[in-house]
């Protein structure tokens, strides 16, 4: 056995060199022309083989050089250890052959038909989701939407223990909570060399908010959120100014901008699976007006929605026997 193995992996190994020879002048991306053609054999197992033309044709566009060779190598390498593991496969799970080919055969089918679904997906598909669409989805699932953290919007402006103008700071910070525009402060950050963090029109959740305060890990901080006005933090080296001017609470529903990419998912799958529906069921359809398929008891084929429910022309047997009982009752009531 082992001896086997040393002259299988000899074997191996005389393939590659041969093969990184062969490869040397693999330029722009594909195997270049070099006197040997596309049809050279660059490696083969048993009956298998691998031409220079299979390595071209699955190489990435673009590839030169160096990289050329190395993915030629790494190719090959697959290659080869492909076709090894198959043959020994062969050998060793013979008895699993016909379980190995129904899984195969299921893949394949499972493979065509996601192909078929995407075809038809592409082409019906609407991309385009409009705000109104959005705010409808947003309404009609509110209950989906739930928070379960904190979110906020605001600003926090860092400043030195130095600095001076903390009035006209603070009277800035109000401006923006009371108009939201930004103009002024912005202009009194870049003056001062302050740092900005604004959140004003995001909505973070509150831990990130916090990261640009000096809080402590071991408190929540959830009193802030209920207080108005600009509010101040103290560091050994800055001061911390800072508003919050919206908060969306842990178990409220989610603004409708913290889901709105939630959202067109959501839609997009829906579109998906309504045009992969439809033409499911116009395949069935047809199926069963050409009389392609059919089913021992038409009852479970009505059901799967294979043919429609028919009233009979012509009443049954149950159905009469059962008129002449009504009258034998009618009659004995009118007796």
């Amino acid at each position: 056995m082992y001896l086997c193995k040393l002259i299988m992996r000899k074997q191996i190994k005389t393939y590659l060199f041969v093969v990184a020879a062969l490869l040397s002048s693999c330029t722009s991306g594909h195997i270049a022309n070099d006197g040997f053609g596309e049809a050279e054999v660059v490696a083969k197992v048993d009956d298998h083989t691998l031409l220079r033309m299979d390595i071209a044709r699955d190489m990435p566009s673009g590839l030169t050089g160096v990289d050329s060779v190395t993915f030629s190598r790494m190719y090959i390498e697959n290659w080869v250890l492909g076709r090894l593991k198959m043959r020994r496969a062969e050998e060793v799970l013979s008895s699993y052959e016909k379980d190995i080919e129904r899984l195969v055969e299921g893949y394949r089918q499972s493979l065509i038909m996601r192909q078929l679904d995407q075809y038809y997906i592409d082409s019906n598909i609407d991309v385009e989701i409009t705000d109104k669409q959005l705010a409808s989805y947003y309404r009609s699932n509110a209950a989906s939407f739930k928070l379960d953290h904190n979110k906020v919007r605001g600003v926090v402006v860092k400043a030195p223990r130095s600095f001076r103008n903390t009035t006209t700071l603070s009277t800035a910070l109000k401006g923006v909570a009371k108009s939201g525009d930004m103009t002024e402060l912005r202009a009194l950050a870049e003056k001062h060399n302050l740092l900005l963090s604004d959140y004003l029109y995001e909505w973070v959740s509150y831990s990130d908010y916090l990261s640009n305060l000096p809080t402590e890990r071991s408190r929540s901080y959830t009193d802030l959120l209920a207080k108005s006005g600009v509010q101040q933090m103290k560091s050994d080296d800055a001061l911390f100014y800072f508003i919050i001017t919206e908060v969306a609470r842990k178990g409220e529903v989610a603004p409708l901008e913290c889901v709105e990419e939630d959202i067109r998912r959501r839609l997009y799958a829906e579109r998906r699976a309504a045009i992969v529906g439809k033409y499911e069921d116009e395949l069935k359809r047809e199926a069963v007006n050409a009389g392609r398929v059919e089913m021992a008891d038409s009852t479970l084929l009505r059901s799967m929605g294979y043919m429609p429910e028919v009233a009979p022309a012509v009443a049954s047997d149950v159905d009469i026997a059962s008129e002449e009982i009504t009258e034998e009752v009618i009659s004995d009531s009118d007796e």
